[in-house]
């Protein structure tokens, strides 16, 4: 099992370092695994929605994974937690808390949501408000944020 998910550990830093290797060039600096990066990840994602009838079914799969995992990977540095493989949604997860309580991260819906125009699927706010759990995790408290 441990290397189980040291294989997922690795598969999520290789899709976060795509990210970061595929993003514009005037926000590599800034994509550091930071609270502040996480902004970044927004303004990149609403500079791609606004291309994403240009962008190919393929082309938004691919950007899915890649800020997603970034997504993962900088919650896993600022947070901790373990990384998991979700079957249900077929995508990895990261949970906090456990055993006392269960916070869950599943980061691509959201993403390719904001992807392809859905203002509402702000990352910056998704990941603050999983920030506040993650933080303090209330004992008994299960809650998957997706």
């Amino acid at each position: 099992m441990a290397t189980y998910k040291n294989e997922l550990y690795q598969e999520i830093q290789a899709w976060a370092q795509n990210a970061i290797f595929n993003s514009p060039t005037w926000s590599i600096n800034q994509l550091d695994y930071s609270e502040k990066s996480i902004s970044v990840v927004e303004m990149i994602l609403s500079e791609m929605a606004e291309q994403s009838l240009m962008l190919s079914e393929e082309q938004i799969i691919m950007a899915t994974q890649e800020y997603g995992c970034y997504l993962l990977l900088t919650a896993y540095k600022l947070y901790g937690g373990e990384f998991f493989w979700n079957s249900e949604y077929e995508q990895p997860m990261l949970i906090i808390g456990e055993p006392q309580a269960c916070i869950v991260l599943v980061t691509w819906h959201k993403v390719k949501g904001r992807l392809i125009g859905d203002k509402a699927d702000n990352i910056a706010y998704f990941i603050e408000q999983f920030a506040k759990d993650a933080l303090n995790p209330e004992p008994g408290k299960n809650v998957i944020y997706n």
